[in-house]
């Protein structure tokens, strides 16, 4: 997965955990029972304006006192950028329209940023201050990883992008966050997600590398190699089911839902394969088996 679609699946999957974990106060007051991710399309001038998407946001009643719905607003940033304060105020303002209910917004940085703090974007107008919209900022590169590696799996997985641990092995504690998320109890997606994370953002050198690759390889680290071999078999899968359904639609035009679903439901890269090869003489989605 591309940066962005990574922790967006991430974040969809850990909503809760993510929140619990950088915002407790926030997490508290918020039932998750209520948790509805909405439509990701902006528009931001109806009906010719530009088309915007927002990376996650969420719909939630709070639990104290009178139930309010709120959303959960939060955008992933691989570094902070000199006009990003605006593009969050605009997006708030876009969803407020839309929505009319307050709104709780994140800034995720990826690299950069100033760890846990708040970001503000503020207009001016003959010398007095007409608006300042304040929002929630976490840069994962200035927060100290032995702070959150401990703290559940989202944290252990995150603290590769965090500040490293000073006089840890690198490979040995690259090797014990895969261990541990390969022995919970997570659904197989969660732990790719973690798993993707862990390897997309290590900072393994070549040689530390190749150290690993052989630690993993012992028998201790069983459960992180089978998770590895079905994570891989799953990826190759999925890259086969993307090229039969491009190739499906150059040959034989827009396919409807009914065909995308069986191509979807084709779990084996052995039977894409097959799919694969038949396309070549077929002159019909009949001739498919489709």
């Amino acid at each position: 997965m591309g940066h962005d679609q990574l922790f967006k699946a991430v974040l969809e999957k850990f909503f809760r955990d993510f929140l619990e974990l950088f915002f407790p106060k926030v997490a508290k007051r918020l039932d998750f029972r209520t948790l509805v991710f909405l439509d990701k399309e902006l528009f931001a001038d109806l009906p010719q304006g530009p088309t915007r998407e927002v990376d996650v946001v969420a719909r939630l009643e709070t639990q104290e006192g009178e139930p309010e719905t709120v959303l959960v607003h939060i955008e992933v940033q691989s570094r902070p950028e000199k006009d990003f304060a605006r593009r969050m105020f605009e997006y708030s303002v876009l969803l407020w329209l839309r929505h009319r209910a307050p709104i709780f917004p994140v800034v995720l940085y990826l690299q950069g940023g100033e760890g846990l703090t708040d970001e503000q974007y503020r207009t001016r107008l003959f010398g007095r201050e007409i608006f300042r919209f304040d929002y929630a900022s976490v840069g994962l590169a200035r927060l100290r990883a032995e702070e959150y590696v401990e703290t559940g799996l989202l944290g252990a997985a995150l603290a590769v992008l965090m500040a490293p641990i000073k006089r840890a092995d690198p490979v040995a504690f690259e090797a014990d966050l895969m261990r541990r998320v390969a022995k919970s109890g997570l659904d197989d997606f969660r732990k790719f997600l973690l798993f993707d994370i862990i390897e997309t953002y290590s900072r393994l050198s070549a040689e530390e590398r190749t150290r690993f690759e052989r630690l993993i390889s012992r028998k201790e680290y069983r459960t992180v190699q089978k998770v590895k071999e079905t994570w891989s078999d799953r990826m190759r899968a999925e890259g086969k089911r993307e090229t039969l359904l491009r190739l499906l639609k150059a040959k034989f035009g827009p396919l409807e839902a009914e065909t995308i679903m069986k191509v979807d439901a084709m779990g084996s890269s052995t039977e894409l394969d097959a799919y694969l090869d038949r396309i070549i003489k077929a002159e019909s989605l009949e001739d498919m088996g489709l």
